[in-house]
């Protein structure tokens, strides 16, 4: 799946590029199930701004990934864990869930952490970029156009 927004965010993009990004490194990604088990890829993933951007080798440069995650589109970053699984790869699981909003049609994603406390960072640093990125939306300035009130022209009352 390859998602990029560069061509939405304009002039935006350019500015953010030269942040240093809040989290980087490597994670599983998961991809799908197989015919007998789920089907999980390492990822490089750089955390810069609200956006995601997962690439399958390090990489430096953020326009060189090949899925660039747009954070905005996304309500939060949570544990995800079955209850009676013994698994120690049940410890390290978290999802990005997306927002349930009409016409949003990014998919939820699911990583696996080097360990429970890299989970516990990564949750952390992405919850903190989706609310600045909701923030972000609502500091944007809007224009608001004025329009005179329709009139019918001068009116007279005549009575019979």
């Amino acid at each position: 799946m390859k998602k990029n927004n560069s061509n939405k965010r304009g002039q935006q993009d350019s500015s953010q590029n030269h942040a240093q990004p809040e989290k980087v490194g490597w994670i599983r990604k998961f991809c799908g199930r197989g015919i007998f088990r789920e089907i999980w890829k390492n990822r490089f993933v750089i955390l810069r701004a609200d956006q995601l951007f997962i690439s399958e080798k390090e990489v430096r440069d953020d326009r060189k990934a090949q899925e660039v995650v747009d954070l905005s589109d996304y309500e939060r970053s949570e544990e995800l864990r079955k209850s009676k699984s013994r698994s120690k790869k049940n410890h390290s699981k978290f999802t990005l869930l997306r927002c349930k909003s009409p016409g949003n049609t990014v998919p939820n994603l699911v990583f696996l952490a080097v360990s429970p406390e890299e989970k516990e960072s990564w949750i952390s640093a992405i919850n903190g970029a989706i609310t600045r990125a909701k923030n972000s939306i609502l500091d944007e300035p809007s224009v608001l156009h004025w329009v005179p009130p329709l009139t019918s022209g001068p009116t007279s009352i005549t009575s019979a």
